[in-house]
């Protein structure tokens, strides 16, 4: 039986504590009472140590954690402007990429992509970003050169990257690509023949 779960709906009983591990898309943790609540409606799922909500949803809702792929819009002082498809902007600082010190900027332009990480989502301001982990290492993100850029559902984006799915071990058979997709419906694909992609 499926359980459709509501906005702010508390899901601490139905959650086991004893065999969840990891809390995923659409739950989070109100500070206040440290009840995990819904974020948005869906359906609730667990599998393993991993318990989530499978959201349908047009619009990309950033989460601590995601990594989303964004467009460079601007710059403003220490920080890089982005667009990532959420209503608030995006913000990464020039010192959020490997190997970057105040001497030795990363020069992003206008309409560059990147692959970044969500470090922090606030209502109503602007959603941070970050290219290396926590031990300071970029593990992937950065500046995404060359290549095309498209998007697709965040059903499909989540689908894609999913243990489960298949799709990208059967093109990878038969077609050299590289490919990067966001948690936001965005992918950037790469192939070794223009052709090919």
């Amino acid at each position: 039986m499926s359980l459709i779960c509501l906005p702010g709906e508390d899901l601490t009983g139905r959650i086991p504590k004893e065999n969840t591990k990891i809390i995923g898309y659409g739950i989070a943790r109100d500070p206040d009472t440290e009840a995990l609540v819904a974020r948005q409606p869906g359906i609730f799922k667990q599998e393993g140590e991993k318990c989530w909500l499978s959201v349908h949803s047009k619009r990309y809702v950033a989460e601590k954690g995601d990594r989303v792929i964004g467009i460079v819009t601007g710059s403003a002082g220490d920080y890089y402007k982005l667009e990532i498809g959420t209503p608030e902007n995006a913000v990464i600082s020039f010192l959020a990429f490997e190997g970057a010190t105040k001497r030795n900027r990363p020069d992003l332009k206008i309409g560059d992509v990147i692959y970044a990480q969500v470090m922090d989502e606030f209502a109503h301001a602007d959603i941070e970003l970050t290219c290396v982990d926590a031990v300071s290492r970029s593990r992937g993100m950065g500046l995404l050169s060359g290549g095309f850029l498209f998007k697709v559902s965040c059903n499909l984006a989540r689908r894609l990257l999913s243990t489960h799915s298949q799709l990208l071990k059967l093109l990878g058979k038969d077609y050299k690509f590289e490919i990067t997709v966001g948690l936001n419906g965005r992918i950037w694909l790469k192939g070794s023949v223009h052709r090919d992609v």
